[in-house]
C-alpha cells in the first residue's frame, strides 16, 4: 500500500512525473463489478493514486470533464472495461450512447488513442467488437489484443490482468 499523500502527489506531479498511471474505462450498468474488482486489485498493487476509476478519484467540487480527460492523458494505460451491454447501451432516445461523440466512454479511448495511451480491451462476458460495430474516431480499438475477466476464474484472470499491467508499465518509459 502507498503511504503518498495529496501533497506527494502534487510534487510529482510538478516534476513531470503522472500520478495516474492506470485509467479504468468502464459503462455503468454494464458489468460494473468487474471495474470495481480490477479497481481493487491494481490499487493493491501500485496503490490508488496510480489508479483512476471516477467514483473513487474524482474529489467532490471537481470538474467533472477536466479530471476525466487530464486523468487519460497523464495515464500510461486506458483499461476499456468491455461487458455484454457496452456496444449497444441506448441513451434515452434509444440512440447508442457509443455513437454520439459526448458518450464519456468513447470521449476517453479517443482521449487515449490521441495522447499516445496505451488501450487495453478487457473483456467481461463480451466479445471483442468488430470495427464496423463501432464509430470510426474509435474502430482501431477492435484491433487492439484483449484480456479477459471471467466469473469463474475471476482470482486467475485478476492476477493475469494486473501482471500484465505491471509488465506493461515496467516496459514503457
Amino acid at each position: 500500500m502507498s503511504t503518498d499523500t495529496p501533497a506527494s502527489v502534487d510534487r510529482r506531479q510538478q516534476a513531470g512525473q503522472p500520478s495516474t498511471r492506470i485509467f479504468i474505462s468502464y459503462r455503468t450498468g454494464d458489468e460494473p463489478f468487474g471495474a470495481a474488482l480490477i479497481d481493487s486489485a491494481l490499487c493493491a498493487r501500485f496503490g490508488p493514486e496510480s489508479v483512476f476509476r471516477a467514483p473513487r478519484s474524482i474529489l467532490p467540487g471537481e470538474d467533472f470533464a477536466d479530471a476525466i480527460l487530464n486523468a487519460v492523458k497523464d495515464s500510461s494505460v486506458l483499461l476499456a472495461v468491455i461487458g455484454p451491454r457496452w456496444l449497444d447501451a441506448a441513451d434515452r432516445y434509444g440512440k447508442p450512447r457509443l455513437r454520439n461523440p459526448a458518450d464519456w466512454v468513447r470521449r476517453e479511448i479517443l482521449q487515449a488513442f490521441h495522447s499516445g495511451v496505451r488501450v487495453v480491451p478487457v473483456l467481461l462476458n463480451a466479445n471483442l467488437p468488430q470495427e464496423h460495430e463501432l464509430p470510426p474516431a474509435i474502430a482501431k480499438l477492435s484491433s487492439h489484443q484483449s484480456l479477459r475477466l471471467h466469473h469463474r476464474y475471476a482470482p486467475a484472470d485478476l492476477e493475469r490482468l494486473v501482471d500484465e499491467v505491471d509488465a506493461m508499465l515496467g516496459r514503457m518509459p
